[in-house]
Parts: C-alpha cells; sequence; structure tokens
C-alpha cells in the first residue's frame, strides 16, 4: 500500500484533469430523480409509484461498489409496471449524492430515505454485491419495518478485517489529491473502465452502460470520501440481521463472489425463502438479464406473505 500511495503521489502532478462538463452533479440525472438532505447528507434517489396501493411495502434498491441508481433501471420499471412502489438509493460517495465521508453510516442513510418517502410503509431491501451488507444492517436495525431482505450476488461479512485503517493516512492533503487524480486518470480511460465492467457483466458492456456506471464516478471527490467512509465500516455480518426472512439470488457465471464461497453460510439462514441461480448471468444479473431477474423478484415479492 505504502509503495502504491509513493507511486501515485509521483505521477499524480502528471495526470490530465476530468473532461470538461463532468464535474457538476445535474439538477435532474433522471426523470424520476429526487434530491433531499436526510440526516445532514444531500442524498439523490431515483423513486417509482409513491402511491401504490398502501399494503404493498416499499422495495429499497441498494447498489453495489462502483453502481449507482442506474443499475436499477430495469428493475425500476418492472417494480412501477407491477405496482410496487420503490427507490433505488445513491450511496454516499456514488451516484449522484454527497461526495462526503462523513455523517451517518449507509444503513441509516438508506433509512432516512425510506422514511422520507413512505414513513408508513414497510419495507423489502434489497441489496446487490456490496449492498447486500446494507441491507443486512437494514435489517438488524429496523427488523419489525422490513418484510424480506434479498441478496443479489452478495452477503454481508465477506470482509475479514475490521475498517481499513490505512484510509486515516489517505486524507493528507497531498495524498488525498494523488489518490483522486490517479482515479480520475484510470476513468478517463475508457478501455480500462469498459474491461472492469466486462468482467462483471460476463459480457461486453454497451456505450449506453459504460456511461451509466462511469460518469457518476468522474464527480470530483469520489475516491477520498469513499475511503474516508471505508474507513467506519467493520468488516463482520451486524448482530440479529438473520431475524428478517431472506431470499438469495446469483448470476450463475459469477466470478467476482463465487457462490460457493457462500452458499454454506447462507443456506443456514433461519428464514430461507429461495436461493435461486439464474443461468448465464454473472455479478450483474440486474444489468445483463434483467427479465429474468426482475421475474424473479417479482415471484418473491407476489409470495403469500410478502
Amino acid at each position: 500500500m505504502i509503495r502504491l500511495l509513493l507511486l501515485i503521489a509521483l505521477v499524480a502532478p502528471g495526470l490530465p484533469s476530468s473532461a470538461a462538463g463532468e464535474d457538476v452533479i445535474p439538477e435532474h440525472p433522471f426523470a424520476d430523480s429526487r434530491f433531499e438532505t436526510i440526516d445532514g447528507v444531500r442524498m439523490h434517489w431515483r423513486e417509482r409509484a409513491p402511491d401504490a396501493p398502501e399494503d404493498r411495502p416499499l422495495v429499497v434498491l441498494i447498489h453495489g461498489f462502483g453502481g449507482s441508481a442506474f443499475s436499477w433501471r430495469y428493475t425500476l420499471d418492472a417494480l412501477e409496471l407491477a405496482g410496487y412502489p420503490a427507490v433505488a438509493v445513491d450511496l454516499p460517495p456514488f451516484g449522484y449524492s454527497e461526495r462526503t465521508g462523513e455523517g451517518p453510516d449507509w444503513a441509516q442513510l438508506v433509512n432516512g430515505v425510506a422514511d422520507h418517502v413512505a414513513p408508513g410503509r414497510d419495507r423489502v431491501v434489497v441489496g446487490h454485491s456490496m449492498g447486500a451488507g446494507v441491507a443486512a444492517e437494514l435489517a438488524a436495525a429496523t427488523p419489525g419495518r422490513i418484510r424480506l431482505a434479498v441478496f443479489a450476488d452478495g452477503t454481508p461479512g465477506l470482509r475479514e478485517s475490521d475498517g481499513l485503517p490505512f484510509a486515516r493516512v489517505l486524507q493528507a492533503a497531498p495524498v488525498r489529491e494523488a489518490i483522486e487524480a490517479w482515479a480520475r486518470w484510470q476513468l478517463l480511460d475508457e478501455t480500462y473502465f469498459r474491461n472492469s465492467l466486462a468482467s462483471a457483466f460476463g459480457r461486453e458492456p454497451t456505450a449506453e452502460e459504460v456511461a451509466g456506471y462511469r460518469r457518476p464516478l468522474m464527480q470530483p471527490g469520489t475516491f477520498t470520501a469513499l475511503l474516508a467512509r471505508l474507513d467506519r465500516r467493520s468488516g463482520g455480518a451486524p448482530e440479529g440481521w438473520q431475524q428478517v426472512p431472506l431470499a438469495v439470488v446469483w448470476g450463475e457465471n459469477d466470478r467476482w463472489v463465487p457462490i460457493d464461497r457462500i452458499r454454506p453460510w447462507l443456506e443456514d439462514h433461519p428464514d430461507l425463502r429461495a436461493f435461486d441461480t439464474l443461468p448465464g448471468a454473472a455479478h450483474n444479473p440486474m444489468d445483463t438479464h434483467p427479465e429474468a431477474f426482475n421475474a424473479w423478484l417479482l415471484e418473491q415479492l407476489e409470495a403469500g406473505e410478502i
């Protein structure tokens, strides 16, 4: 890590700045965008079907590392069509939420968004990859409000260490600026970014997909804010998360988080409603196999007790 930081510090002054026009968060990134300050942090989310029948739970969609509300574009469409109220939240500093590593943890912010949007509704929390850990934290903190937790290619407790202590060192101004320049330089290399996305997708991404994932990450301050936030996160699964019913779905060809790593642990859940794989899908089934993913999710929502 120290060698990497020294290398970044040496090369950063010669790195190009960000592309023009990509430094300002747009007022309305999407037609369904909402912005609000939640617990002191300016949050962005996408919102659908807020006037759905009161007996329908609010479906809270939580993206993974490097993702955003864009990741759930097809799922939002399917939920709205089926009559479910839904929000896809940008975890700061991802998407178009504020670039800050300060403030409440992700679960508290997501809970604040849900309370703001639909204070009287129960929830179904859907977490993809890293977002599954946030969904588990919500389940542990507010079990009485959550009808079902859904993990998509992710699970809490995969990290073995508690936080990232080295992140504190990275907050020094010269190092912080060097890291930001290095990260943005990597993103400016579209081939590098496209290859990373192809690895997660299990296929070549389209131009729309590359732009949808890459554009929010180009916002200044993303990576140093992320390091500060990760430094505060613990590595283990939150105590008590298993008191909420669980459904799990996995891409059959996921090489980022192979299903064999986590199947024995998740299958011990006391109220496991489903554990299924999607043929042909890799780590991002909601992007690459939206029809199959959304059909599976709606099946879980429409099960008798949901």
